[in-house]
């Protein structure tokens, strides 16, 4: 698999597997899925992701993580779990602020037999928009590395008024 996020839960635990390459092209129907269940009843228990099998995750899906673990921690008062996150993983979760706000783990949980592939849905402008604030507002050093991106986006956003409603 090129590049694959799978989702199952049971008893009330999230979990997340991205493996391979994970870009913005597969992130947007997790988010949906994720974001809703996590404001759903019952309160999750937990939110894992694992990251043993994913050898590269782009800005968005590092957004996204922060996206989960902002929610999380509104509703259960915990951070989200990252398990086995590779090297270069782990050094991008680093680089960005993550890793200091999340509970990092190399010992794997059993995870569900049964996992859904997600993705398919096109990431718009304002998904990448909303992914990219999440990491901006972690340090001034994501400021200074995603304000360009930042600011195109918010410019296709006013082309396109209709992807403000979404």
């Amino acid at each position: 698999m090129e590049e694959a996020l799978l989702l199952s839960e049971q008893n009330n635990v999230i979990y997340i597997r991205a493996v391979g390459h994970i870009t913005a092209n597969s992130c947007a129907d997790l988010k949906a899925r994720v974001f809703e269940r996590i404001e759903a009843e019952p309160i999750i228990g937990n939110l894992y992701v694992d990251l043993s099998s994913c050898n590269y995750m782009d800005s968005t899906f590092m957004g996204l993580l922060v996206g989960f673990n902002k929610r999380f921690l509104r509703v259960a008062e915990r951070p989200i779990t990252i398990l086995g996150a590779t090297d270069t993983c782990a050094k991008l979760l680093k680089t960005i602020g993550i890793a200091r706000m999340v509970v990092m783990s190399d010992e794997m949980v059993a995870y569900p037999e049964r996992m859904e592939a997600v993705g398919g849905a096109k990431a718009d402008a304002s998904f990448l928009l909303a992914a990219h604030e999440d990491l901006i507002e972690l340090s001034e050093e994501n400021e200074k590395r995603f304000s360009a991106l930042r600011t195109v986006l918010a410019k296709e956003l006013e082309k396109r008024p209709e992807d403000q409603d979404r």
